[in-house]
């Protein structure tokens, strides 16, 4: 029986096609790039131009490959795609914003599409590549630590001319380039210690994670402030970075905390929900009772992140509640007003928080042991 020979299969690498950009149409047509940007990315109202530039400027960005198959040959209407950028499509927290976002959007016009980073910084590189390549208007971005804005990538995304708004966790240092729309943290760390304080506690922990993002830092920033008006100041000895997941880490700071001489504290803030119920779940196994021995309050008001397989909420955490509808709506508003008017200083938009008292907080008991 005869063999088959075996194809050999030879990969062919095509040549990289460079992404024109804003300024690269701007130069060829000799204007400016807030001229191209309103012709490119405005309403029919917005632009200010006359038609013969208009045409000139969509014929150079159609020869340049500029997303040529969503430039009409006539009549341009202006381009109304978004990209939302998120790290994780699997947390309800992050849909519930993007929903509000998204009907914010389309609302006044303009569609949404959705990609993932999966906290890459790779796959944060290719989809600013493919909002080049498809014409994007502009972008919404949800970031878990630096993925988004690399040395590379931010390089990339200013480069691209488009608005931007970052969402919840905004880069530090903050782009230029950039607007921001979040929760108000240091006054919800403020609300929260305040709450405690007027509870009657005097001592206080805190519990943070490690490589804490802008809003652990604000957060935190906010807790020191109201203690240090009320006469008080946050025990370093008292502050632990910790992962959630990681119970001997809680027990090894709690243990620490109440040693021998040590006065254990009768308030715990913890930095988010997630590290809120997971100290809860530690400090019940170790025979403290809460509130009665300890009071707990967190941030973001995230019943779904409640760890290790717990079926119902037996102590539910006072929360400072996240504003979710209005965060998106300010996130549509902010990035629909910077496309519309390509010359406006980005702003950056803090939301106050609700205060939800629940049963983990409650008047101080003094605890030995």
């Amino acid at each position: 029986m005869k063999k088959e020979s075996k194809k050999k299969l030879v990969k062919i690498r095509l040549p990289k096609k460079k992404n024109a950009r804003l300024i690269d149409i701007a130069k060829r047509v000799g204007v400016g790039i807030s001229t191209v940007s309103r012709v490119l990315n405005g309403t029919p109202g917005s632009i200010k131009v006359t038609e013969k530039t208009r045409k000139k400027i969509l014929d150079i960005a159609t020869e340049l490959g500029y997303a040529s198959h969503h430039i009409p040959a006539k009549h341009h209407k202006g381009v109304r795609s978004i990209m939302v950028i998120s790290h994780d499509p699997g947390e309800i927290f992050y849909q519930k914003i993007i929903s509000s976002i998204e009907r914010t959007l389309r609302s006044k016009g303009y569609a949404c599409y959705f990609s993932y980073t999966e906290a890459d910084p790779d796959q944060a590189n290719e989809l600013i590549d493919v909002m080049g390549e498809r014409f994007t208007t502009g972008c919404v971005i949800f970031q878990k630590g630096k993925e988004i804005f690399t040395k590379e990538n931010k390089l990339k995304l200013e480069n691209l001319g488009i608005p931007c708004v970052v969402v919840d966790r905004h880069p530090l240092p903050c782009p230029s380039f950039v607007s921001t729309v979040e929760l108000d943290h240091e006054q919800a760390g403020y609300d929260v210690a305040s709450h405690l304080l007027h509870l009657g506690h005097s001592n206080f922990a805190f519990l943070s994670i490690p490589n804490p993002s802008s809003s652990c830092i604000e957060r935190r920033k906010g807790v020191e402030k109201c203690l240090v008006e009320a006469g008080l100041k946050l025990d370093p000895k008292l502050v632990a970075a910790i992962t959630p997941e990681a119970r001997f880490q809680f027990l090894d700071a709690f243990n620490s905390w109440r040693a021998k001489g040590k006065k254990f504290p009768t308030a715990i803030i913890a930095v988010h929900d997630q590290m809120g119920y997971a100290a809860l779940n530690v400090l019940e196994n170790m025979g403290l009772s809460i509130p009665k021995d300890v009071s707990i309050a967190g941030f973001d008001d995230r019943v779904e992140m409640v760890p290790w397989g717990l079926d119902n909420v037996r102590i539910p955490l006072t929360s400072i509640r996240q504003p979710i509808d209005a965060i998106g709506i300010a996130t549509g508003n902010e990035l629909v007003s910077r496309i519309r008017n390509p010359e406006r200083t980005p702003e950056h938009i803090r939301l106050k928080g609700e205060l939800m008292v629940r049963n983990s907080t409650t008047n101080p008991k003094i605890y030995s042991k």
